[in-house]
């Protein structure tokens, strides 16, 4: 049976002061051993084996499926609706579980998998918190942050020395997921023409030379109202190594063959593993390509499948040490928290179902230049992506 009403809410309390049902970077600092003193206390007794965990982490697993199991009345640090979702004793506390770690941003992430269950935690200087995780052996609903979510994922055209965040933006893409298995991606192209706050009306690629993410995040929300959690943004080089270094390289699909001198793009079409360097010419190539910067905006969204793809593979065990070997080639004004939760959530995504479009729009020019007018429709499809999947 579910608990008592009262011992939820008091709970939930405590949780909420340890553990976000986050969409912004912050979380509150409330520490979590002195407001666990009003519960009544039992020992643990569970003699689980947590392998390659330390013993922090193990005794938090540990303690989880205690109190899942009723052997423990004190629930450690874990978001307020998995409490809210649990069936207390609903099977028994595994024998044994594995723990994959890896640091991110000063963060210590860890994946512990107990057959099919799967617990998300972190350390950030202030104790071991379980952040979401899979649980059918519980009976608790799956949790990996409170959805819908969306992220601005940015590509810089910074050149080696130059300053990724303060360079245009070469790529643009608003990544949905709705926490329920559905996600979207939009490209936005680079050269569309839109208000850049406190600049007028200009190419969007400028609001990151004008002033860097900050600049560039305001632009977009202003143009799509959409409830962005944060950005992550890399450059070329970092783009290229990243993919070599973190994935060793990235499975698309190429749609018809490209050669784009320019873009160092010589690519036959069909399915093929692309290295760095190739799935770098891949996204930068448009010069040669019908639909120019919207066909390569698609091409991007193509990479940003595969990639995740390549994630869903390797596993959910995978990504805090991924995340370790991504960090030098990021930046982010997400928490690792968040990055870990949403990345988990988007390889549970039904990935082969995901659209990847672009926003359209015709080419023109304004002020001499060669621009992107967006069509109408456009808000209408910004509109659809706020639940974090498109349905139209």
């Amino acid at each position: 049976m579910r608990r008592p009403l009262l011992l939820v809410l008091t709970v939930a309390l405590l949780a909420s002061a340890c553990s976000p049902e986050q969409t912004t970077a912050e979380r509150p600092t409330t520490s979590s051993v002195e407001s666990t003193t009003t519960i009544p206390a039992t020992t643990t007794t569970t003699s689980m084996a947590v392998a390659d965990a330390p013993e922090e982490l193990a005794t938090l697993v540990r303690d989880f499926y205690a109190f899942a199991s009723g052997e423990n009345t004190t629930p450690p640090p874990m978001p307020v609706p998995v409490l809210e979702s649990m069936t207390i004793g609903a099977a028994a506390t595994p024998a044994s579980a594995k723990a994959s770690t890896g640091e991110f941003l000063g963060t210590t992430l860890a994946t512990v998998t107990a057959g099919d269950d799967l617990i998300l935690a972190v350390s950030d200087g202030e104790g071991w918190r379980i952040v979401g995780g899979h649980w059918p052996s519980l009976e608790i609903d799956d949790y990996y942050g409170t959805g819908p979510r969306v992220l601005a994922v940015i590509g810089s055209d910074a050149r080696p020395g130059e300053n990724v965040e303060q360079s245009r933006a070469d790529s643009l893409h608003f990544v949905g997921l709705n926490g329920t298995g559905g996600g979207a991606i939009v490209g936005l192209p680079r050269d569309s023409y839109v208000p850049v706050p406190g600049h007028g009306k200009r190419k969007i690629t400028g609001a990151l030379a004008l002033g860097g993410p900050a600049l560039l995040m305001e632009t977009l929300e202003g143009l799509s109202n959409l409830p962005l959690e944060g950005y992550v943004l890399t450059g070329f080089s970092g783009f290229q190594d990243g993919v070599d270094a973190v994935l060793g390289g990235v499975d698309v699909n190429v749609p018809f063959s490209i050669n784009d001198v320019k873009a160092k793009a010589a690519l036959e079409a069909g399915q093929q593993i692309l290295n760095g360097f190739d799935a770098l010419a891949f996204a930068r190539a448009r010069k040669t390509l019908p639909g120019g910067d919207l066909t390569r905006s698609s091409h991007q969204g193509l990479i940003l499948l595969g990639a995740a793809l390549g994630v869903k593979a390797l596993g959910a065990a995978s990504i805090p040490g991924l995340m370790e070997k991504a960090e030098p080639y990021l930046f982010t004004d997400l928490s690792p928290e968040q990055l870990f939760t949403f990345t988990v959530m988007a390889i549970n995504a039904d990935l082969g179902a995901v659209p990847n479009v672009v926003a359209p729009g015709k080419s023109g020019t304004a002020g001499g230049a060669s621009v992107v007018f967006l069509s109408d429709s456009v808000p209408a499809l910004f509109a659809d992506l706020a639940d974090g999947v498109l349905e139209n």
